[in-house]
């Protein structure tokens, strides 16, 4: 199950970020901190990138307690190239903030925004705002977890929680992002999005988490640190 670079499904079903800090309707779990926003970038410099080289970029500079959470639009298919689907853009900025950087780079691409949730940044398709339906907007009224080594076992409770829905987990490599210590944590009244920011957060002062794929093999993945512009793929 935890194989370099496996893709792991924890549940199989059926066949089946415009811009500016929105207030996000899952908002609630967590207390918001904004240190990490008002942080300021010395450079931030991206040539003819899509949304997540930006993301990636940001993810990179050494800005303590950032957590960032991206959800990508999830693609007809998984081996369809998102680069080909999205805007292409350049931002050279200096001595900007977080949130300004943020700011520009859902202005660059307008089909994104952006939200902060407890200590993660979350960057989500703006579609899905409103969308009940969307995975990462559902309910959930308690969820616990025990003992869980690591956010790919963590996702297992969430998986039962929602037996017709597909989340599959992709890993960095053996033993990257585990957790210093098992963890147990129980939670009440919060959404799929605040629940996987949770797990995320537990990994670390800097952690990140994606949500991608295609229709019918989406997948999250959980990163300490910085996250990389290259996509998991499958075979035909």
């Amino acid at each position: 199950m935890r194989a370099l670079g496996r893709l792991v499904f924890l549940a199989l079903l059926l066949p089946a970020f415009v811009c500016g800090q929105e207030p996000h309707k899952s908002q609630g779990a967590g207390i918001p901190s904004s240190r990490p926003l008002e942080a300021r970038v010395s450079r931030f410099d991206i040539s003819d990138a899509v949304l997540r080289d930006g993301l990636s970029e940001l993810s990179s500079k050494n800005i303590e307690d950032l957590h960032l959470g991206f959800e990508e639009t999830i693609r007809e298919r998984i081996q369809d190239d998102p680069k080909v689907q999205s805007p292409h853009f350049s931002l050279h900025l200096q001595g900007k903030t977080v949130r300004e950087v943020l700011d520009s780079l859902c202005n660059s691409d307008p089909r994104y925004a952006w939200s902060e949730d407890g200590a993660t940044i979350n960057v989500y398709p703006r579609a899905t705002a409103d969308d009940p339906s969307y995975l990462l907007n559902l309910w959930i009224d308690k969820l616990a977890v025990s003992d869980v080594p690591d956010p790919d076992q963590a996702l297992t409770p969430l998986s039962k929680r929602f037996p017709q829905q597909q989340i599959g987990y992709f890993g960095p490599g053996l033993g990257e992002n585990t957790y210093a210590e098992p963890w147990t944590a129980a939670f009440e009244r919060l959404t799929v999005r605040q629940f996987i920011s949770r797990i995320a957060e537990h990994m670390g002062p800097r952690t990140s988490w994606v949500w991608e794929g295609g229709k019918n093999e989406r997948m999250f993945t959980f990163l300490k640190g910085a996250f990389h512009t290259s996509q998991p793929s499958l075979s035909q």
